[in-house]
C-alpha cells in the first residue's frame, strides 16, 4: 500500500532517511503514510495510518463539529505536534496539496528555540556583565590618576626647587614612573570604550604636518635620548588642511614611535606619509613607520595585534607595557576604515605600513604652495636604508664608527652630569656596536658597562679612555 502510494520503492526509502517527519494524508485528513521518523516521534508505529491529522494538530484542526478543513491545513506554517502520549513539541511546516495525497513535511524545533533563548540570555548576561565591567574600569582608574598625579606634581615641584646627585635620578625616575602609568590608564581606558563599542571618531578640522610635528615632538626626547636618528617624508601634493580625528590619528603615529623608540637601541627612526586615493572629498592616506630595532620573527607576529598579549615574556619584563597599545591602534585604524600590515625580521628592524580614510577641507583642496611646506624636526636628515644596519654592527666601517662616535659622545656627558641611568644605555650600545671588535677591545667594553651600572665614575672612565685608546690603535685613529 505505502509502495503504491510513493510510486516507487526508492522513494520509501528516501523517506525514511529523512530527517523531517513526513505524512501523506487524503483530503478526509486520514493519514496515508507515515515516514520511519514521523513512526518513532510520535509514539504510533504502525498505527499512524489508523488516525487522523486533526489528532497530531488538535490546537489548529480539531473542529468542534469533528469535521476536517484543508483549508486550515493550507494556512499552518509552526504549530504543536502531539504525540500519542499527550505530549507535544513545536515543529515548523510545509504543506504539498495534491487531489486525494498531500504530504507534510515538519521539522521539530525545540532544540532551535531553546537554543535561541540561551543566546538571548547569554547575550543579555554578556551585556550586563560589560557593563558592570566598564563601571568597574572608569571607577578604578580615576581613582588611580588622582594619586598618579599627584605623586608627579609633588616631584615635580621638588624638582623645581632644585635637588642634585642621586636624590635628583630618584626623583627623575619617579616621574617616568608616573608618566608610564598614566599611558597604561589611558591605554586601559581607550581599550574599554572599544571593547564596549561606545569609542566616537570626531570629523573636526585640523592641520596635518602640524600633527605630524606634534607627534615626533612627543617622542624626540626619547630619540635623543638614546641617541637614535629619526627622519619625515610627506608627499608635497598632501593637502595642510584636513578633516578627521587628530587626537586619535596623533595617538596611532605615538604608539607606533614610542614602540619604535623602545625597541630600537641603535639605528634609525623614519616616518613616510603619501596619498594613495582621492575621491570627492574624501582621502585616503598611507603611513609607514621603520625602525632599526630588535625586529620580530614570522611566527611571532600573529600575536602582535591582540589585546593583552606581547611577542614574549622576556619583552614584556625588559621593555615592560601591557600589551594593549598595538591592539588599539589596529582598532583606531579599522575605525577610520584602515588596515594596518607588519613587515619585520628578526634582529633587521620592523616596518609597520597602515591607512586611513580622512576628508578634505574646504580650505585646502589645493594643498601647500610651492615655498609654504611646515618644517620638519630633523626633516632634512637623511635616513639611510635598511640594509646599513648590517654595517652599523660589522666592526670597522663606516657607519659603525660614526655610531661608536656618537654614543661614546653621549656617554661622556651623561656620565659627567651623573646622569646614570642614560649612561647604562649608551654604555649598553657602544658593547652591542663593538660586537665583533678585538677581545681586549670586547672586555673593556665590558667592563665599562658594569662600572656605569654601579655609578663608579672613576673606573668607568679608565675603561672609556681604555676603549678610546684601543680604537684609534686598531683603526688607525679613524
Amino acid at each position: 500500500m505505502q509502495e503504491e502510494l510513493l510510486r516507487g520503492e526508492d522513494i520509501y526509502r528516501f523517506a525514511d532517511e529523512s530527517l523531517e517527519i513526513i505524512l501523506m494524508f487524503d483530503d478526509n485528513g486520514k493519514i496515508l503514510y507515515g515516514n520511519a521518523l514521523a513512526k518513532n516521534d510520535l509514539g504510533y508505529g504502525e498505527e499512524l495510518t489508523t488516525i487522523r491529522l486533526d489528532e497530531l494538530f488538535p490546537g489548529e484542526l480539531r473542529q468542534e463539529d469533528n469535521s476536517f478543513s484543508m483549508e486550515q491545513v493550507a494556512q499552518m506554517k509552526e504549530g504543536m505536534m502531539y504525540r500519542k502520549n499527550g505530549t507535544c513539541f513545536p515543529v515548523r511546516m510545509s504543506i504539498v496539496m495534491e487531489a486525494g495525497r498531500n504530504l507534510l513535511f515538519s521539522i521539530n524545533i525545540a532544540k532551535r528555540i531553546e537554543t535561541e533563548r540561551k543566546l538571548v540570555r547569554m547575550k543579555e548576561e554578556m551585556e550586563e556583565t560589560i557593563k558592570v565591567r566598564n563601571e568597574f574600569v572608569a571607577n578604578v582608574t580615576h581613582e588611580l590618576r588622582t594619586p598618579v598625579n599627584g605623586i608627579r606634581g609633588h616631584v615635580t615641584n621638588l624638582l623645581e626647587a632644585g635637588v642634585t646627585g642621586e636624590v635628583k635620578n630618584t626623583m627623575d625616575i619617579i616621574i617616568r614612573c608616573c608618566e608610564n602609568m598614566s599611558a597604561i590608564i589611558n591605554n586601559i581606558l581607550d581599550f574599554s570604550k572599544l571593547e564596549a563599542g561606545k569609542f566616537i571618531i570626531e570629523q573636526k578640522e585640523f592641520n596635518f604636518y602640524k600633527m605630524v610635528n606634534h607627534a615626533v615632538e612627543t617622542n624626540i626626547t626619547a630619540i635623543n635620548s638614546k641617541g637614535l636618528h629619526i627622519g619625515v617624508n610627506i608627499d608635497k601634493i598632501i593637502p595642510e588642511y584636513l578633516i578627521g580625528d587628530e587626537l586619535r590619528l596623533t595617538q596611532i603615529l605615538n604608539n607606533l614611535l614610542s614602540n619604535a623608540v623602545k625597541f630600537t637601541s641603535v639605528g634609525y627612526i623614519n616616518i613616510e606619509v603619501t596619498k594613495t586615493v582621492e575621491f570627492d572629498d574624501e582621502i585616503e592616506l598611507f603611513f609607514v613607520v621603520s625602525d632599526t630595532g630588535i625586529g620580530i620573527s614570522q611566527e611571532e607576529k600573529d600575536k602582535l595585534f591582540k589585546s593583552f598579549s606581547q611577542v614574549d615574556a622576556s619583552i614584556t619584563r625588559k621593555y615592560g607595557g601591557t600589551g594593549l597599545g598595538l591592539a588599539i591602534t589596529k582598532q583606531l585604524i579599522e575605525l577610520m576604515h584602515g588596515s594596518i600590515h607588519l613587515d619585520s625580521e628578526k634582529g633587521k628592524g620592523s616596518s609597520f605600513s597602515f591607512s586611513v580614510r580622512l576628508h578634505l577641507s574646504q580650505n585646502s583642496k589645493e594643498g601647500l604652495k610651492a615655498g609654504e611646506r611646515f618644517e620638519f624636526i630633523n626633516q632634512n636628515q637623511v635616513v639611510p636604508q635598511f640594509d646599513d644596519l648590517e654595517k652599523i654592527f660589522q666592526f670597522g666601517t663606516t657607519e659603525n664608527l660614526q655610531e661608536i662616535a656618537s654614543k661614546m659622545e653621549k656617554l661622556i656627558i651623561c656620565m659627567d652630569v651623573e646622569a646614570w641611568d642614560k649612561a647604562e644605555t649608551f654604555a649598553h650600545n657602544i658593547k652591542e656596536l663593538l660586537e665583533q671588535a678585538p677581545k681586549d677591545i670586547k672586555k673593556s667594553a665590558f667592563r665599562m658597562e658594569m662600572n656605569v651600572r654601579k655609578g663608579n665614575y672613576e673606573k668607568s672612565m679608565e675603561q672609556y679612555n681604555s676603549i678610546k685608546s684601543a680604537l684609534e690603535e686598531s683603526i688607525g685613529g679613524k
